[in-house]
């Protein structure tokens, strides 16, 4: 049966379906760090006369897990791609990263892979703005392109990018939810490996991932267009990542508001600036506690601070 999405099988680098359990695999689970990230991309032939020659290619996500908002992602940006050129270099490849999984939440993907029409100097400051953003914050998030960069060329840019997006202009688009309980009919396991996703559902049989992250079918190159993401059970991403990760998704929230569950933005927010806002006062409290002779007004707001059960367990003994 034809699908867009496999998993591969380990031991024989085939193409499995994803929705049953492989003998073999991790399954991600409760308390456990975990990262999804893009391995390679491959724009293999002329869809409907949509790709013509050589093409500015852009890769990107969305991911959400639970009911958390939907983050987007850009992962890479590439001119004149040649047809069936695999685009390895991946700028920022995380997709998603959690350093404590619930265990109850299932995590949904949707990797994108679009074919734009850019001039010279857009292509000059994407690059530019993506290489610098990928550098301070360990990813590249749209959300965040407008406060990092303010009016500037670039955050034209991705309104743009964006707007492709969602006309639904793209090469491969593919949209996959892992679920953390037994598998059943629709709903894939939420376990790790290294997955594929094809532009148009295809036959698995034939195709192999070889060992340099790409797919043959009868020991020649794939002919039609694909993306590869692999799910770890680890944490393979630097702090900063998980806290601009946290910031995109805060930040989409507010711009956006939330399309899985529009009561869980208040909650969401809610609870963000709460954490905000204790671990500012938990902060001060240790600023004023280090002080040798601090003032009345300094300690009747310790004592104030020190009265917040949520943070009784975190304050220095007296």
């Amino acid at each position: 049966m034809k699908d867009a999405i496999y998993i591969v099988n380990p031991e024989t680098k085939e193409l499995v379906t994803p929705y049953e359990e492989l003998p073999k695999a991790k399954r991600i689970v409760a308390a456990q760090p975990f990262t999804v990230s893009m391995v390679a991309t491959v724009v293999a032939e002329d869809l409907d006369g949509f790709l013509r020659g050589k093409n500015d290619i852009l890769v990107l996500s969305r991911s959400a897990m639970g009911d958390q908002p939907q983050v987007e992602r850009i992962h890479a940006f590439e001119e004149e791609v040649p047809k069936g050129r695999p685009i390895k270099n991946i700028l920022a490849d995380c997709m998603f990263l959690a350093d404590d999984y619930n265990g109850l939440d299932k995590l949904w993907l949707e990797v994108h892979v679009l074919e734009i029409d850019t001039d010279t100097g857009e292509r000059k400051a994407a690059v530019t703005a993506f290489q610098s953003l990928a550098a301070l914050a360990g990813g590249i998030f749209p959300a965040i392109m407008p406060y990092a960069f303010g009016a500037s060329a670039v955050v034209g840019l991705i309104d743009k990018l964006m707007s492709i997006l969602e006309k639904d202009t793209h090469v491969v688009r593919v949209p996959f939810a892992m679920y953390p309980d037994a598998p059943r009919p629709g709903r894939a396991p939420f376990q790790a490996g290294t997955y594929v996703t094809f532009a148009t559902p295809q036959e698995p049989a034939g195709f192999k991932l070889q060992s340099n992250g790409l797919l043959t079918t009868g020991n020649k190159p794939s002919e039609v267009s694909y993306a590869i993401f692999d799910v770890a059970p680890a944490k393979q991403v630097s702090p900063k990542y998980v806290a601009s990760q946290k910031v995109a998704t805060l930040l989409t929230q507010m711009q956006k508001g939330n399309s899985n569950s529009p009561l869980a933005t208040v909650d969401f927010l809610t609870a963000t600036l709460t954490q905000y806002s204790n671990f500012g006062k938990l902060t001060r409290y240790l600023e004023l506690k280090s002080k040798d002779e601090p003032s009345a007004e300094e300690k009747a707001l310790m004592a104030e601070i020190g009265k917040l059960e949520v943070l009784k367990p975190f304050l220095p003994a007296k």
